[in-house]
């Protein structure tokens, strides 16, 4: 059965940019700490077309059911959890370079997108979300007529 490494966290993570990357401090449906720190920030290609903007994240090795995505106003959050596949007693080490336990990204969104047609697909450990792109209208001017009481 998969599980959570035992193992101690690398190294802290640099974050360069406070606004690019926010470590949850958290708060589990029990409400209270996470028992396992976010041992990876997942790396992330957005790229826009005319009509959407497409966001592809590298996720080897996590299943599509630990994956959690949350889209509030002007951010995407993607959380997940990558499982050790193998019984840690049984096996002696000769090189382990390969990371495991709970990831963390969260990105602010350049542009209104529409939040009812985001769509997210996950395939050969690439995580693609799709955010159709809406006119922001917050930016148009328009003439407003005053009514007469």
């Amino acid at each position: 059965m998969a599980k959570i490494s035992r193992k101690p966290p690398r190294p802290s993570i640099k974050v360069e940019s406070s606004s690019e990357f926010i470590f949850e401090c958290g708060v589990d449906a029990s409400g209270l700490l996470s028992p396992e720190p976010i041992t990876h920030i997942p790396t992330l290609d957005i790229f826009a077309t005319p009509s959407e903007l497409v966001m592809e994240m590298e996720l080897p090795g996590v299943r599509r059911e630990d994956i959690d995505i949350t889209l509030s106003k002007d951010a995407i959050t993607v959380r997940a959890v990558k499982f050790e596949c193998f019984d840690e007693d049984k096996i002696n080490y000769v090189c382990m370079e390969r990371s495991f336990g709970r990831l963390f990204r969260s990105i602010d969104l350049p542009c209104p997108v529409d939040t009812a047609r985001v769509k997210a697909t996950c395939l050969n450990g690439i995580l693609t979300i799709t955010l159709p792109k809406v006119e922001d209208k917050r930016n148009s001017t328009k003439k407003v007529q005053i009514e007469s009481v």
